[in-house]
């Protein structure tokens, strides 16, 4: 857990996962012992990894650390002690788990995983192949280097070896998107403290939003605001702050993309959306948010949850949205990510698909005092801009706001906290990466069939001992 945001310790990865290889997961044949000791490893890493949770929900973090344990447990309990098939076994096994916990429970929670803790290492330009769950594969492949290593079994981390480097390579060597256009952009962050827990948004954050972009005397043609960074009592159509967006969208000569937070009249449900405004005409278009956060804009089984705990800071439930993220400009179609849906790789991919030539990723993270949750969000828009090989445009309102190159680079970053508008000219690409293209979903096939394949002997061998 040490390679994930804010650590950052890449190395981390593999080499923790090898030493447990080598030392912990050796000589235990029979399938019930296996999954005990991958368990109890995970359990101690998501311990950690997941702590940040305890600021959202202490119960969702109790609840969440064995679940998700469990998870990746499974496809690791299906490997033997033997070396043999690890090669092949141990990524398979990770990727899988990884794909399995980023849809259930819930929806998914990919936060804390693995290929966030390889954005500042050699892996992240593989994500344009296989995504994200690529990067976690050659993570497993270099668990099984550092387990041969330790072993000095030269030979058998050979085949590895070359895989773990000649992926990089070639990733680097793949052909560039096209670039259509240069837009300058501009991403406005109002600041504000962390750690805070408020129910309702409130007049001050628009107030900020719109104080720093006055006072900012730069010119752009696209300027992003963070998420939640205005609000409506009913339709944001006929909202005052949105006819307030719409001047300052004429004043500036800029296309705004910004994020409501806009309340049904009964108060009790809201929609999390994001629209375009267009200097000319106005409100162009909007995207309602499509992949909430449980426990945080919604509560699964909130009446068995509710009795033991305190549901106060979450009374209004989220009504997620339909259909891919991307809103209709005058600039062209712009994918959409709206905070947690950064690190749903096929949320991302379905707004670039649908047309969108760069991405807008309005977050928050003010709920969080530590800098762990807003590391991970930049973390994952770096993965994403690899992955889609576009330009990034990230802006929280008191987190990590950045611009970042489709090569997953930070070119502008803010600090936590700061009231800062960060500018940049960037390239509107258009055409897909393999990743964009095929999705996850071969990779997560051929990971299923290889620890089928892995698995089947170890299960005939079994039977014949015991005949």
């Amino acid at each position: 857990m040490l390679s994930l945001p804010p650590w950052g310790l890449w190395i981390a990865g593999p080499v923790g996962i090898g030493l447990w290889l080598r030392w912990c997961n050796r000589g235990t044949e029979r399938w019930r012992d296996r999954l005990e000791v991958a368990a109890a490893f995970w359990l101690g890493a998501y311990g950690l990894g997941l702590w940040w949770m305890t600021e959202l929900t202490v119960p969702g973090w109790i609840a969440a650390v064995p679940v998700e344990s469990l998870i990746m447990a499974l496809p690791l309990s299906l490997i033997s002690g033997q070396a043999r098939w690890r090669a092949i076994g141990v990524p398979a096994a990770l990727v899988l788990g990884e794909a399995v916990r980023w849809r259930v429970p819930f929806g998914g929670v990919p936060m804390s995983n693995l290929a966030l803790g390889q954005v500042d290492g050699p892996w992240l330009g593989s994500a344009l192949f296989t995504g994200s769950l690529g990067v976690i594969g050659l993570v497993g492949l270099g668990a099984v280097i550092v387990e041969r290593l330790f072993v000095r079994d030269w030979r058998a981390a050979l085949v590895p070896a070359a895989v773990a480097v000649g992926v990089p390579v070639a990733a680097a060597a793949w052909p560039a998107t096209e670039a259509d256009a240069a837009v300058a952009v501009a991403v406005v962050q109002a600041g504000g403290d962390l750690g805070t827990h408020v129910d309702t948004p409130q007049r001050s954050v628009h107030l900020r939003h719109v104080e720093a972009t006055d006072s900012w005397a730069g010119s752009a043609d696209l300027l992003v605001w963070s998420e939640s960074s205005t609000s409506s009592d009913g339709p944001l159509e006929a909202s005052a702050n949105l006819a307030e967006l719409e001047s300052l969208a004429e004043r500036r000569d800029v296309v705004l993309i910004a994020n409501f937070y806009e309340r049904d009249a009964d108060a009790q449900r809201f929609r999390n959306a994001t629209v375009a405004i267009d200097p000319d005409t106005g409100l162009l278009d909007r995207y309602d948010k499509v992949h909430l956060v449980p426990f945080g804009e919604y509560v699964p089984l909130r009446r068995l949850v509710e009795p033991f705990a305190d549901l106060s800071l979450i009374s209004r439930e989220a009504v997620a949205g339909r259909g891919p993220g991307v809103l209709k400009t005058a600039l062209g179609d712009i994918a959409v990510a709206t905070s947690f849906e950064v690190y749903f790789s096929e949320t991302v991919r379905a707004g670039v698909r649908a047309g969108g030539r760069i991405i807008a990723n309005p977050t928050l993270a003010s709920s969080y005092s530590t800098r762990a949750v807003p590391a991970q969000s930049l973390a994952s828009a770096r993965l994403r801009a690899v992955e889609t090989d576009r330009w990034v445009l990230q802006s929280s309102t008191t987190g990590y706001s950045a611009v970042i190159s489709p090569d997953g680079a930070v070119t502008h970053r803010s600090e936590l906290r700061e009231s800062v508008v960060l500018s940049a000219t960037v390239a509107l690409r258009s055409g897909s990466t393999p990743a964009t293209a095929l999705g996850s979903w071969p990779l997560v096939a051929t990971a299923a069939a290889a620890l089928a394949w892995i698995g089947g002997p170890a299960r005939t061998r079994r039977g014949r001992a015991q005949t």
